[in-house]
């Protein structure tokens, strides 16, 4: 019986406090409650001032003095304890105030119910039948009047009702209806369908609230999501028109001026084009990981040998600020994936040098056990406690300091990328930030044994022998700039900007590819895989390729991915081109 009682609450009540939106849901219920309870009140002590007057001739003095002094005391209760509430400190969002205010809402419905249950004793004996029946609907009606009461806190309801209605039942057992059963069984039938009726609109009542605290916070969300999005347009457009008017001004100093064609010149036009480029790799970090094809490829690290690569990556901007960047600890190897491992740490040391005015960044390595804790700590500007929760959230930038007041601040998505790396690579790290003192990271990393490292040493890039490459994009600009590279590199290259192109190559006999560099998003809405489907055809044989896309979407990603070739992402390197060629060991 216990168990068939307990399913049932169950069903008809769930519990609110296992609700994701628990929280929410209780002050919800409870302003909804709160709103009503005033008129409420006022109606009540009207009600009982009727009931008063329709007995005014048959009752006692007594009786009539004991009813409106009971009206009297459980109004003034009532006024008092709803001008506390409306005179409280609503914004005090802790949820022991929404208790306190439903243990003060049981007591009013306690007074009340043992109120109304006084009216049979002060005037059943005396009074008519008419009466009695007229009293009876009176308090039916009064009763289900308030649906919000009944609805958001059922016990509240029952409290009241329970007393009223024992009561009525109890003494119109001794009034005579004349052998009728309906006016003897009227009351307790009353009370059940009323407490029925009150569990199923409770449960209406939490479904309509959840609905619309859901999309309340759908909506914000949304508000959310868009002002982010219009955050890191400007901050994206800002970021990435700073390296590409360099690279712009570059240039065309070199065309206008023969002087200005000089090894340094094109150095600052390649790194201002690399800048813009490494802006565009932190869109693509999120787009790969929002994807889930990033795949962990652990291996035996020196750990000594990647400090000192970023390091030295970082170096000139800490130098040129006046920052004292430095590597120190043990020589030991870790278990990781290395492009992984590079990229937490490059973004981590890169925010240090970003926010560090003066003092020093400090990158060391120690082991401890069976893990190397690897720590970068800087004497930076600090992040305040109430921003650390927010600082992994994409797009966020925090806005204080000389780099965010100089339009320097990044697009908000270093940390962010470093959190959701740590969490794919399972690595745990540790945060501490004070405002004024500086922030220190802390990574763990299993440690890893002499002998895996030994075979797992990077080896050199062996010569590639030349080969016939057939390149697919409809941008002239791209397959005029590709085709210098690859001929300089001693490959033979043929071009075609559409699908009539390429078939006609292909027809001719004259250039039988062995490897295919083709764009993924081609005229005639056709994709990198018609182009290779259709080589494959054409010769008969399935022949290398790699695909070249600018497409960051997470879906395009994964499909990219399943196709099973290998995919470079613009703007992409000639150094990554030539090594993604090197790797597929065309003989």
């Amino acid at each position: 019986m216990a168990g068939l009682l307990r399913k049932l609450k169950n069903e008809f009540l769930p519990p609110i406090n296992e609700h994701p939106l628990a929280e929410d849901l209780q002050w919800e219920r409870h302003n909804l409650f709160m709103a009503e309870v005033g008129s409420r009140m006022v109606g009540s002590v009207i009600v009982a001032c009727i009931v008063g007057l329709m007995f005014y001739s048959s009752a006692t003095a007594d009786a009539l003095l004991i009813w409106f002094s009971g009206i009297l005391f459980v109004a003034i209760n009532s006024w008092l304890l709803i001008r506390w509430h409306y005179r409280s400190d609503h914004e005090n969002r802790s949820l022991s105030y929404v208790r306190i205010w439903h243990w003060v809402n049981l007591y009013l419905s306690v007074i009340w119910g043992i109120f109304w249950a006084l009216t049979p004793f002060l005037f059943f004996p005396d009074a008519s039948q008419i009466q009695i029946l007229s009293l009876l609907l009176l308090v039916v009606v009064a009763s289900s009047m308030p649906s919000v009461t009944m609805g958001c806190y059922p016990d509240i309801y029952i409290t009241f009702l329970t007393p009223v209605f024992f009561s009525f039942s109890w003494h119109l057992l001794a009034v005579d209806f004349g052998g009728e059963i309906l006016p003897l069984i009227i009351a307790p039938l009353t009370w059940m369908m009323l407490v029925l009726f009150s569990i199923v609109i409770h449960r209406t009542h939490m479904e309509s609230i959840i609905l619309r605290l859901e999309h309340r916070n759908a909506q914000e969300l949304a508000d959310e999501r868009t002002a982010a999005k219009t955050r890191f347009i400007a901050v994206a457009s800002h970021d990435l028109r700073q390296p590409v008017q360099a690279a712009r001004l570059y240039a065309e100093a070199m065309l206008s001026n023969p002087d200005m064609r000089s090894q340094e010149t094109s150095e600052k036009l390649v790194r201002s084009l690399s800048s813009a480029s490494h802006l565009l790799d932190r869109l693509l970090d999120i787009s790969k990981l929002d994807a889930g094809v990033l795949e962990v490829n652990r291996q035996a690290i020196r750990v000594q040998k990647v400090l000192n690569e970023i390091s030295a990556v970082h170096s000139v901007h800490a130098m040129e600020k006046g920052i004292h960047l430095r590597v120190q600890g043990e020589q030991c190897l870790v278990c990781a994936d290395k492009s992984i491992l590079i990229e937490i740490l490059d973004n981590v040391i890169g925010n240090a040098v970003r926010y560090t005015e003066q003092g020093e960044i400090t990158v060391s390595a120690h082991t401890s056990g069976a893990s190397v804790c690897l720590t970068v700590e800087d004497t930076g500007q600090g992040i305040p406690k109430a921003k650390q929760a927010i600082v992994f959230e994409e797009f966020v930038q925090l806005d204080s300091g000389p780099e965010t007041a100089a339009g320097n601040a990044g697009m908000g998505l270093g940390l962010p990328i470093v959190k959701r790396l740590c969490e794919l690579h399972a690595i745990p790290f540790e945060f501490e930030s004070d405002v004024g003192v500086g922030t220190s990271f802390r990574f763990y990393l299993p440690r890893a044994s002499d002998d895996s490292a030994n075979s797992t040493e990077d080896s050199t890039i062996k010569d590639q022998t030349p080969l016939r490459i057939l390149v697919i994009d409809d941008e002239p600009q791209i397959t005029d700039s590709l085709s210098m590279i690859l001929v300089a590199a001693g490959h033979d290259v043929e071009v075609a900007h559409n699908m009539q192109q390429l078939q006609r190559t292909l027809r001719s006999g004259r250039f039988i590819p062995q490897l295919v560099l083709s764009d993924d998003r081609l005229p005639g809405n056709l994709a990198s895989g018609d182009m290779i489907e259709e080589v494959n055809s054409q010769l008969g044989r399935p022949v290398p390729a790699i695909i070249m896309t600018g497409n960051t979407s997470p879906e395009r990603i994964q499909a990219l991915k399943a196709s099973g070739y290998p995919v470079l992402f613009k703007p992409v390197s000639n150094a990554e081109i030539m090594s993604a060629i090197t790797q597929l060991d065309i003989s």
